[in-house]
């Protein structure tokens, strides 16, 4: 009686390690056939307001620049900015609801990537320390210079492999196929010649608003740490750095989106910076309505 007692045990427990490395096996098998992981942050600012990656290192996250007086000055004018139709792109107003991307990239197989509907956090000094900004999260966070408007966009999953919301666009950008970072030259070429030019519908609520993208760049791991310290100008910075990548032209209703990236095989890295967080995508949509 007793060893059909205790042979039930161990079927029950069999059962249930069994069914657990079916749902772990499950995840992971879609951690690697889906678009990867990638954590979008921006380091080496001051003063620091740290976090870890799932890899350990230390990562330091935007929205605090250098110089302590723009930060305190973000600061002060964040409600005027709300107060005054801050965050609207075209008719839209982005803090009234979760908005949705659709890219139609700007190529012959005219490819369609989403970003799935996100709540965008205005930036307070405390946004980091929570959890509303967390890998997994359907969320932004939007901030402020020089009058443009841009919005900070994880890609990658959380610890039980949920997906950021940027992570299918970086992955059109950076992979093949089966899931295979390219080469320099591809990325470069998809950037450039698919995703920069592309439409891009956004949606709040069944409301549709129709952009472009009309600049693009992306900044190697060898540039990362300059554009950590231009913030609060750059829109400027990257016209002056980068003068084939559009942002010289920008027309004051233009928006951006940031978001991270991996080094390609045939360039430099950087030794102190996690796999993911190598390299860095900004793009600048303005409304065609």
């Amino acid at each position: 009686m007793r060893t059909k007692r205790t042979n039930s045990i161990f079927l029950v427990l069999a059962l249930f390690f069994t069914l657990a490395a079916i749902i772990i096996l499950g995840k992971l098998w879609r951690f690697v056939r889906s678009p990867g992981q990638s954590i979008s942050l921006v380091k080496n600012f001051v003063p620091p307001m740290s976090t870890s990656d799932q890899t350990g290192s230390q990562l330091f996250l935007p929205l605090v620049t250098a110089d302590n007086t723009l930060a305190a000055d973000n600061q002060v004018t964040s409600a005027s900015f709300q107060e005054n139709q801050w965050m609207q792109f075209g008719e839209l107003h982005l803090l009234e609801g979760d908005i949705s991307f659709q890219f139609t990239m700007n190529c012959d197989e005219r490819i369609s990537v989403a970003i799935p509907p996100i709540n965008i956090i205005a930036w307070y000094p405390e946004v980091f320390e929570g959890q509303e900004f967390g890998i997994g999260k359907n969320s932004a966070v939007a901030w402020e210079h020089l009058g443009y408007e841009g919005l900070w966009i994880h890609s990658g999953w959380d610890f039980l492999l949920e997906r950021s919301p940027a992570t299918d666009l970086q992955y059109f950008l950076e992979t093949d196929t089966i899931n295979e970072v390219q080469s320099l030259e591809v990325i470069e070429k998809k950037l450039n010649n698919c995703l920069r030019g592309s439409q891009v519908s956004l949606d709040q609520g069944g409301i549709t608003y129709n952009g472009q993208v009309v600049a693009a760049v992306r900044v190697p791991a060898t540039g990362v740490e300059e554009l950590s310290k231009h913030t609060m100008d750059l829109v400027p910075y990257l016209a002056g750095a980068y003068p084939q990548s559009g942002f010289a032209d920008l027309s004051p209703d233009a928006m951006l989106i940031y978001f991270c990236g991996r080094a390609t095989l045939d360039e430099h890295t950087d030794p102190n910076t996690g796999y993911w967080t190598q390299t860095r995508f900004i793009i600048a949509l303005e409304p065609t309505e």
